[in-house]
């Protein structure tokens, strides 16, 4: 069976998008009663950069797993000659990447963050989402226990860039920054799902626990380690007033 086009990676990332967003409009906004700026879409300031900034935070830290997993464990990227190639590929796979990482945000931060955060409390709220979209990602290509609990950090990572004032902006560009940066920059696995990027071919090393082997960086003990410094990251010196920031 053939692997699905860029192209129509792309127009599917864009159909659940615009559902979940109108999902997000018709739940959130026409029925419970919030306001887009109590979504995370605070759109009074800087909105694009914010995103801007969160897609070079993330594809920075998507290069530290790749250096994390040469030191640790001998995984290379190799250069080939199709670099021709590469604009063709990384265009729609790029398309393919934002437009995905958007409808993710919007199914696991944004409303059901804002609407379980007034429930429970919002630390509560980020545990409970993160072991969903842990959950939801532990049936992809390759994984294991933990490339789960991986996954589950880094709903975490974005769910702490939520509650800041980058809101969903920033929670957004992280996430893409870091399916970008692993994808069209290393050619590395997101999540168990290769693309294979013109250019560039990574191969794993020898230490699967350490890389993630073929479900990639996130499955290896490098995402670990960058995960969390990168929660810290978007925490800063908002560390010490956690009440007041997460209200």
């Amino acid at each position: 069976m053939a692997e699905p086009s860029p192209w129509s990676l792309a127009v599917n990332a864009l159909s659940l998008g615009l559902s979940f967003g109108f999902a997000t409009w018709l739940v959130g906004v026409r029925l419970a009663k919030r306001s887009w700026d109590q979504l995370g879409w605070h759109t009074t300031d800087g909105m694009t950069h914010r995103l801007v900034n969160g897609a070079t935070l993330g594809a920075v830290m998507a290069a530290l797993a790749i250096a994390l997993a040469f030191l640790g464990s001998g995984a290379r990227v190799q250069l080939t000659p199709d670099w021709s190639r590469w604009a063709a590929q990384a265009a729609p796979l790029g398309c393919a990447l934002i437009l995905a990482a958007l409808w993710e945000e919007l199914t696991f931060r944004g409303l059901p963050l804002r609407l379980l955060a007034d429930a429970l409390g919002p630390v509560a709220a980020m545990l409970v989402l993160a072991l969903g979209f842990g959950i939801a990602h532990a049936r992809n290509p390759h994984a294991g226990f933990l490339s789960t609990v991986n996954v589950a950090l880094a709903a975490i990572w974005l769910s702490f860039a939520f509650f800041s004032p980058g809101g969903m902006a920033l929670a957004w560009g992280l996430h893409f920054g870091w399916n970008a940066g692993l994808a069209l920059l290393f050619d590395a696995p997101v999540s168990g799902y290769t693309f294979q990027v013109p250019a560039v071919e990574y191969h794993p090393g020898t230490r699967v626990w350490v890389d993630g082997g073929a479900f990639g960086p996130e499955g290896g003990v490098v995402a670990t380690i960058v995960l969390c410094t990168g929660t810290l990251a978007v925490i800063g010196s908002r560390f010490k007033q956690p009440k007041d920031w997460l209200a």
